[in-house]
């Protein structure tokens, strides 16, 4: 009975937690989330944030992961039983992790916005999202004089290959370049990992 009370109440301070982002209404059948190519490429670079702690998945928070299915739900809370605020309709989107409670993961994207996934449906591959309002060129090599490879549309969804120093290596529809860190959301500014 006392380990039920306590789940409980911890159940209870992370949904309030949540309360803020719980300003967008949901009203009858939940929408699809839109891509968040404008959205994104209005986002300034990620900094980097205060040391991770260790979660009891025995994984560091904040993290970076990536949407696993084609449709995933996003809740108010952490809980079945929480209302669907939106839906992702795209695998691979790049989001944030920022906190864990039991199974559950509460996560939060490009846009700012936050709300909890069954952990399940989210895999640590390590997508980026282009920001900016222009094409970013992809580089041949880490250095702003090299051959460009191609040009990637704001909004455009990448595979992180890695990072180092002020650059990073992505992949994205069969071709594989370099761009300034600052261009991307999905990575932090001291971010040297894949």
């Amino acid at each position: 009975m006392r380990d039920k009370l306590r789940d409980w109440l911890i159940a209870l301070v992370l949904i309030l937690a949540a309360a803020p982002s719980w300003a967008k209404p949901a009203k009858g059948i939940p929408q699809p989330k839109p891509a968040p190519i404008v959205q994104a490429a209005l986002q300034s670079p990620v900094e980097a944030p205060p040391a991770p702690r260790i979660a009891p998945s025995g994984l560091p928070v904040p993290r970076w992961v990536s949407v696993r299915a084609g449709r995933v739900n996003v809740r108010r809370g952490p809980s079945m039983d929480q209302d669907v605020v939106w839906v992702y309709v795209r695998a691979g989107v790049p989001v944030e992790i920022i906190a864990e409670y039991d199974t559950w993961r509460r996560v939060r994207d490009a846009s700012g916005d936050t709300g909890w996934v069954k952990a399940a449906m989210l895999e640590g591959r390590r997508n980026v999202i282009v920001t900016g309002r222009v094409n970013t060129a992809l580089l041949a090599k880490a250095k702003a004089d090299a051959d460009v490879v191609a040009y990637a549309a704001p909004g455009l969804q990448a595979q992180l290959v890695g990072c180092d120093g002020e650059w990073c290596e992505i992949s994205a529809r069969g071709f594989d370049g370099y761009v300034t860190r600052d261009r991307l959301w999905g990575v932090y500014t001291d971010d040297a990992s894949h």
